[in-house]
């Protein structure tokens, strides 16, 4: 009599189960895109606000990161995050933390005879330099590395639009 009552009861253990599990991962999942989605938020807005120091027709001014263009000259110094590729053209001990690229923990030094070339998307550690813009955007390092890792809606097209001509 006792194993018929086990048995029409059981599922309910089961389906208990199954419930908790399920309303742990949709928790899970949403705490996930939420944060993502705050991330992504705050990464545009840091993007819009943050300002860079170039040089143009011969004048020092101050301009949003998105609006540098191949060929500006900009001046980098300790604790810039580079929002763009260059070659470095003037140096005063300057070393950059490459690890976001390369895994590197080691401070890279940088002059313009012996590896110049400054990525996007590293922090200069110490030092100051001015260099001249060869990518921006989807071009640059961190540009390519976001298009391969398909973290942006618009670069994938891009892609895509490449590859068709």
């Amino acid at each position: 009599v006792e194993e018929e009552g086990d048995a029409e009861t059981g599922w309910i253990e089961g389906a208990a189960i199954l419930l908790s599990v399920a309303c742990v991962v949709l928790v899970t999942a949403f705490n996930d895109w939420s944060k993502e989605k705050q991330f992504r938020g705050l990464q545009s807005r840091i993007e819009q606000e943050q300002k860079f120091t170039i040089v143009r027709s011969g004048q020092v001014i101050q301009i949003k990161v998105s609006e540098i263009v191949v060929g500006d000259i900009a001046q980098v110094k300790y604790g810039d995050l580079l929002p763009a590729d260059g070659v470095l053209i003037q140096g005063n001990d300057l070393k950059i933390d490459e690890s976001s690229l390369t895994g590197e923990s080691d401070h890279v030094k940088k002059t313009t005879d012996k590896d110049p070339m400054l990525l996007s998307g590293t922090h200069v550690m110490e030092g100051s330099g001015k260099m001249v813009v060869t990518a921006v955007g989807v071009n640059s390092q961190t540009g390519i590395i976001f298009k391969l890792l398909g973290a942006s809606e618009d670069n994938e097209g891009s892609g895509d639009d490449k590859k068709e001509k």
